[in-house]
Order: C-alpha cells, then sequence, then structure tokens
C-alpha cells in the first residue's frame, strides 16, 4: 500500500516539473530506451525564431580517423555558412547535436553508439564533444543511430523550421537489428530529413545502400575522401579577425554560479585553443562564428542577457555575478555593461566587414569540387534550406 502511494506521488511531482503538455516518454518497440536516466527525460523545444536544426551521427570505429579531424576542423565551417541563412527576414536559431556508433568501448547493449551532445545552441558545448572523440573497433548500425537521434534530440514541431540527420561512416548501411528503412520512416513522419555521407567511392557508397538512405529520407548523398586534409587559403584578412576575436573574449563577463561561470570561461578560451592548434583555418572561421548572433551565449554571459532583457540581468543576485563585477554598485555594473556591449557591436562589425573581403579573396582561388566533409554537409543545408524557404545572404 505504502509503494502504491509513493508512486502516486512520484508521478504527480514529474508531472508538475515537467508540465501537462510536456511530451510522454514512450519507449519504442525498435528501441527500448535502457538508459534514459542517464540523458534524463527530454526537455521541450522552446522556438525563439526560425531554426535549423542539425544532428550529425559520426562513425568512429577504428578506420574514421580521418573523418573525425574533418569534423572537428570543419564545425565552425559548417555553422558559418548556415548562420548566413534567414527566413522571413528573420535570422536563424542553429542548434547542433551530436551521436557517435560503431565504436567497441561503447555499449553493445546499447548498439555501439551514444549521444554526444544534445541539439543545442551551444556551440562550445559541441566542440568539446568533437575534441574529446577516440576511435575504436566496432559495429556501425546506421538503422540503431538514425532511430536513436529521433527518440533522443529535442525536435522542433514548428513548419517553419528545418530539421535534418547527417550520418557519415563507410560501412554497410543495412547492419544492424534496425532495419534503417524503418528508422527513416521515422524520421521523415518526424519531418526529418536524412542525408547520407560514404566514406570512400561513391559506387561502392551505392552497393552499401547509402544513396538508398539518402533517397528515402528525402536527403541528398555524397561521398568524400575523409583522409584528405583541406586546402589553407590564405588571405589579407585573416591575421586581423583572429586578433578581433580573441578581443571578442574580453566582451564576455560570465555568471551564474561560481562553478559554472568560471567552467563557461575555461572552454571558451578551450575552445580557442582547439580551433586554432587544429587548423589556422579553423580559428579564422571560429572567431567569424563568435561575431555573429548564433554564437549565443545569453545563458551563461552577462553581456548577451544585458543586450536581450536589460532589467532582469541588472536584477541578478550578487552571488551570480561575474568575478569583475563583485562588490559593484548597479550604476557602476550598467556602466560597464553598456561599455562590454559598445565593444562587442564595434568588434562584431568590424569581423563582418572583413569577413565580406575574406570571402570575396577566397571565391577566387578556391576549389569547387573539394569533397570533405564541411563541404558536403553545407551543400546538403544550403540545398534543403531554399526548398524550405529560407534565403542565403
Amino acid at each position: 500500500m505504502q509503494k502504491t502511494k509513493t508512486l502516486i506521488i512520484s508521478t504527480a511531482l514529474i508531472s508538475g516539473l515537467f508540465g501537462m503538455e510536456a511530451p510522454i516518454v514512450i519507449p519504442d518497440i525498435l528501441n527500448p530506451i535502457t538508459n534514459i536516466q542517464k540523458d534524463k527525460l527530454p526537455s521541450v523545444f522552446v522556438r525563439t525564431g526560425p531554426t535549423v536544426q542539425i544532428g550529425i551521427l559520426l562513425d568512429t570505429s577504428s578506420s574514421m580517423d580521418g573523418l573525425i579531424s574533418q569534423a572537428k576542423e570543419q564545425l565552425w565551417k559548417i555553422v558559418n555558412e548556415v548562420a548566413k541563412a534567414n527566413k522571413n527576414n528573420k535570422e536563424v536559431v542553429i542548434q547542433v547535436g551530436l551521436f557517435e556508433y560503431g565504436k567497441d568501448s561503447l555499449p553493445q547493449y546499447e548498439g555501439y553508439l551514444q549521444m554526444l551532445s544534445p541539439l543545442t545552441s551551444d556551440l562550445d558545448k559541441v566542440s568539446q564533444s568533437l575534441f574529446e572523440l577516440r576511435t575504436n573497433g566496432g559495429q556501425e548500425y546506421a538503422g540503431k543511430v538514425i532511430l536513436e537521434s529521433i527518440n533522443r534530440f529535442v525536435w522542433s514541431q514548428h513548419k517553419d523550421d528545418l530539421k535534418l540527420l547527417i550520418i557519415a561512416g563507410n560501412e554497410s548501411f543495412a547492419q544492424g537489428s534496425v532495419p534503417y528503412e524503418k528508422a527513416i520512416k521515422k524520421a521523415r513522419a518526424n519531418g526529418v530529413l536524412v542525408n547520407t555521407i560514404f566514406c570512400g567511392d561513391g559506387r561502392r557508397g551505392i552497393n552499401l545502400q547509402w544513396k538508398n538512405g539518402a533517397i528515402l529520407g528525402g536527403g541528398n548523398y555524397f561521398n568524400i575522401n575523409h583522409n584528405d586534409r583541406r586546402e589553407y587559403i590564405e588571405t589579407p584578412y585573416d591575421d586581423e579577425i583572429i586578433m578581433l576575436g580573441s578581443s571578442l573574449n574580453n566582451t564576455y563577463l560570465n555568471y551564474g554560479s561560481m562553478q559554472k561561470r568560471r567552467a563557461k570561461k575555461a572552454n571558451i578560451a578551450r575552445q580557442d585553443m582547439n580551433a586554432k592548434t587544429i587548423s589556422k583555418s579553423s580559428y579564422i572561421e571560429r572567431n567569424l562564428v563568435k561575431s555573429k548572433s548564433q554564437y549565443t551565449e545569453a545563458s551563461t554571459d552577462m553581456v548577451s542577457a544585458y543586450i536581450a532583457n536589460e532589467p532582469a540581468v541588472m536584477a541578478i543576485a550578487e552571488a551570480e555575478l561575474p568575478d569583475e563585477l563583485v562588490g559593484k554598485s548597479k550604476k557602476e555594473i550598467k556602466e560597464i555593461m553598456e561599455t562590454k556591449k559598445k565593444d562587442r557591436i564595434n568588434l562584431q562589425k568590424k569581423i563582418k566587414d572583413l569577413e565580406v573581403k575574406r570571402e570575396s579573396f577566397i571565391s577566387k582561388t578556391t576549389k569547387k569540387d573539394d569533397k570533405n566533409l564541411g563541404n558536403a554537409i553545407i551543400n546538403s543545408i544550403r540545398k534543403q534550406a531554399i526548398q524550405n524557404g529560407f534565403v542565403f545572404r
């Protein structure tokens, strides 16, 4: 009797926490959820404008070191290109999520896969997850990872938004106990397009059913040389972009608990260093992204939050303030916020002006047929975004 009461009380608490309109999580018959407590219950998608959601599913088996390197190097290039889209004269919100699959060190009962990052606008978290990736031998179950991503990512239900899965690998698309046809059918029922990228010869990818996956998914099929490295095209504007991007970091003032704000500040610097270490072009593109509204830090950066909602920010408790503002009066805090705001807007404008010049320079020298992960993803997104009413400036 006591157990029954506890169950009722617990159910009521969950309903109160998540609201009556929150989605009920029911294990799919093709995908019994065995680790729901580890990843927590999905939250509800909160829409703030036209949104592009990109779920990236990467094969991390032993032969995929080149693929992971390309993903690390080209994340900021991909985001920077998507950030040029708008719909109904509104800039897009970008969310990126990440799964890995096909690695022996991942649990067999979960299909040798795991979600590394939910769909999020915190792009530094996605970058962090990418740079923590390691490859290992394993079984690559495309159908299983597609189904998991549909079940566990929190997808928009708005008709004006674009939802994409991009899966890359180099083994048979038909492996595993979950038929890829059924997984893709569920994706399409949720309005998600499935794009496939085969790492290797294009004809072999077709024979291994990667193209059929894209056809069923309403997406595009590509093949790439995953061991190729992108050529860096130097421009006269690169060093100034890097310098201005570094100055942007001085306009971030992280708030919240001490642990949270210091961790966030450290991660911004860490992802700067990761991009810088892997290639100069990646470092430049990261700094270009930081000049855009899609690099939002409003949940942890006081200046971003101040720009969005000044009154709410000025009411932040002293214990939550950035270290630099502790002990300051409200008047002093407001003056600092205004200065940081003006500095950021000025720096972002300078970077955007240099970006236009840089792109013009590169367009005269770059190859148009580079078969790498970044270009494959960008081409897929642009094509499908335009078909769904987005425009690129």
